[in-house]
């Protein structure tokens, strides 16, 4: 493209070119052209003096009687025409018109024509003549001045020399705009130099960049087909490497990015091509020489080098590099494929934090494929009617201390023809991944409006229902979507408890508070899920209200024989309460699990202890059931 531009600016400029070559060469042309029509007017001046001086010579051999009446005639006729055609020819007129030489062409003409009959029936000795032949002598005079003075004198060297003059300045300007083109040019190809530089290197380190690595894939790529040697593309990231430019400010940064290009460039061998691909993320393609059995040692090694440059750049050791490594003898893929292998490999050696490289593996490619084919059969389930792979199921929540409302939590799941049950947590992370988290949170909406449509009135107005929701749910117009999504439905707002991750609340406090907020004017509460997983702490439910806390799982297994569990549970309980929040205890299973939080007062209770996630028909039948044995007992129902 760069290339197409710079023949495009080369053709205007030599089109520029032509052009002034052109008006150049037009302008001698016309130079000539005058000096050649000048020279044409001095002629016909000449001749009309010649052609008057045949004449008056005629004239005077004729009185002396040295020649007939008939040649004299003859040229009285010549010397007439030739009056006749300087006066009205047009090709004079420039000579006619300076100096006078029109005037004294009619002055002579004048003379030929009082003299006409005396020349036609004279006699040699008549005063006529004589008087003609001293009057042609004066005017010959006349005719001899004026060509001096035309051709000869200071206007005539004047007229020369400005044409001279113009003619040599229109050559300067041609050399100027010559040479101003010329620098144009230079600085036109510099330029395009420079930007064709930037479309295929990286201007911080010099190093090739993306574009020029899947160009490089590609030349690699095709070279194989034709049987010469495999291609290991190697993907190295720096972990953390944002802090170091939030803390130490990016002049920092952009030294410890050329100092990890110079280390790799350091370990260049023959057949290693090496490109920076973005902000903190560099390419190793290594194909020909080095034999595939010492490609990964020696990527190792280039591995340890490196962590050892960032351990020692990084004043606080934060930064780590990770590795991933697309190695398949056997594939065909394009490059960009190369590049998302390898890119699946370095993103698994980051989740497990390893201290050496991970090399993408048919396991993976496997993990891939299914995780594609999921996407795409996900997003065709919930842009279609509900069918019998994605529904939903529903968890009892029972409250602990009494009360007339059966709470549940609603629970997505997804049965797949072919591999099965799918975890929940790869369903929502499928979702979160190709920019499906917020449909997908509006079909289970839908579906939970759906599925409690056929609950009778009296059951339904006892329940309350708990929603997770995913990251991508969660924005400034959560409240408005929320109550377009349960409009119309038999569900009210205040039956509907959203749940939040910690991840998800407490990632930016002042985001989160607008949002409870909006959410509490219309009536919908909020509760804190799986608390204690993430990097919460007990001062976040200081800066955030939620109307419920939800112990996570992993600290109610075993509470029963572990006493710092007990411990841990009982303290989130106390202080809870003390700010006004219930408490729901996930994951118990067991009765003994279930006396040691009733022992330690929470409000509510979730887990197989009281029921398993129950299909919709089953659950209308536990709600039913559970109403029976726990009749209204306050006129308000409230959970």
């Amino acid at each position: 493209m760069l290339r197409g531009k710079f023949l495009s600016m080369i053709l205007l400029m030599t089109a520029f070119l032509g052009v002034a070559v052109w008006s150049v060469w037009n302008y001698d042309r016309a130079f000539k052209a005058v000096t050649r029509y000048t020279q044409l007017s001095a002629w016909s001046l000449a001749q009309l003096e010649l052609e008057i001086q045949s004449f008056q010579h005629a004239l005077d051999l004729y009185r002396a009687g040295a020649t007939s009446a008939q040649e004299m005639n003859r040229r009285f006729d010549i010397a007439w025409n030739r009056l006749d055609v300087f006066i009205h020819g047009a090709e004079a007129k420039p000579v006619r018109d300076r100096s006078g030489a029109g005037v004294v062409a009619e002055r002579i003409l004048q003379l030929f024509q009082q003299h006409e009959r005396d020349v036609m029936t004279g006699k040699a000795s008549d005063k006529g003549l004589q008087a003609f032949s001293v009057q042609l002598h004066q005017a010959l005079a006349d005719v001899r001045d004026v060509m001096v003075r035309n051709f000869t004198g200071p206007m005539a060297i004047e007229q020369r020399t400005l044409l001279a003059k113009t003619r040599v300045q229109n050559f300067l300007i041609l050399a100027v705009l010559l040479l101003a083109c010329a620098l144009m040019l230079l600085q036109l190809f510099r330029e395009v130099k420079r930007q064709h530089y930037l479309a295929w290197n990286d201007a911080l380190t010099g190093l090739p960049n993306r574009a020029a690595l899947l160009q490089h894939l590609a030349s690699l790529a095709a070279k194989r087909r034709a049987g010469q040697g495999e291609i290991t593309l190697c993907l190295l990231d720096l972990g953390h490497f944002r802090e170091v430019n939030d803390s130490l400010g990016y002049e920092r940064g952009d030294a410890l990015l050329k100092g990890v290009a110079d280390e790799l460039t350091r370990h260049r061998q023959p057949g290693m091509f090496i490109a920076r691909i973005g902000s903190d993320e560099f390419a190793l393609v290594i194909a020909g020489k080095i034999p595939a059995y010492l490609r990964f040692p020696f990527l190792e090694t280039v591995l340890c080098r490196v962590q050892r440059f960032v351990f020692d750049a990084d004043p606080a050791h934060r930064v780590r590099a990770f590795m991933g490594i697309c190695h398949q003898a056997g594939a065909t893929g394009t490059p960009k494929e190369r590049l998302l292998f390898a890119d699946i490999a370095l993103e698994s050696a980051k989740r497990q934090r390893a201290h050496r490289y991970v090399v993408f593996s048919s396991k993976m490619h496997e993990h891939y494929q299914r995780n594609r084919q999921l996407s795409a059969e996900l997003n065709e389930l919930i842009h279609s009617a509900p069918g019998d792979q994605l529904f939903l199921c529903y968890q009892p929540i029972i409250h602990e201390r009494g009360g007339n409302v059966l709470g549940a939590e609603t629970l997505l799941r997804w049965r797949h023809p072919t591999f099965g049950f799918i975890n929940p947590f790869d369903v929502i992370s499928l979702a979160e991944e190709n920019g499906m988290g917020e449909r997908l949170g509006q079909w289970i909406f839908a579906r939970l409006q759906h599925d409690l449509s056929r609950f009778p009135a009296s059951t339904l107005a006892r329940l309350e229902l708990s929603v997770n929701l995913s990251g991508s749910m969660f924005h400034t117009r959560l409240a408005e979507h929320t109550v377009q999504l349960m409009a119309g439905g038999p569900l009210r707002l205040d039956q509907l408890v959203l749940e939040l991750t910690e991840t998800i609340a407490l990632d930016d406090l002042p985001l989160s508070k607008q949002i409870f907020a909006s959410l509490r004017r219309h009536g919908i509460r909020v509760a804190l899920d799986d608390f204690g997983t993430g990097w919460s702490s007990f001062s976040y439910l200081r800066e955030l209200y939620f109307d419920k806390l939800k112990i996570d799982r992993s600290f109610i297994t075993a509470i029963d024989s572990d006493e710092r569990q007990s411990l841990f549970v009982s303290a989130i309980t106390t202080l809870s309460h003390q700010l006004g929040v219930q408490v729901v205890a996930e994951g118990v299973e067991t009765q003994a699990e279930l006396q040691v939080v009733r022992r330690i007062g929470v409000d509510k209770v979730q887990g197989y202890v009281y029921s398993k996630p129950l299909a919709i028909d089953d659950f209308l039948t536990y709600c039913q059931h559970w109403q029976k044995i726990n009749p209204v007992t306050m006129v308000r129902l409230s959970g």
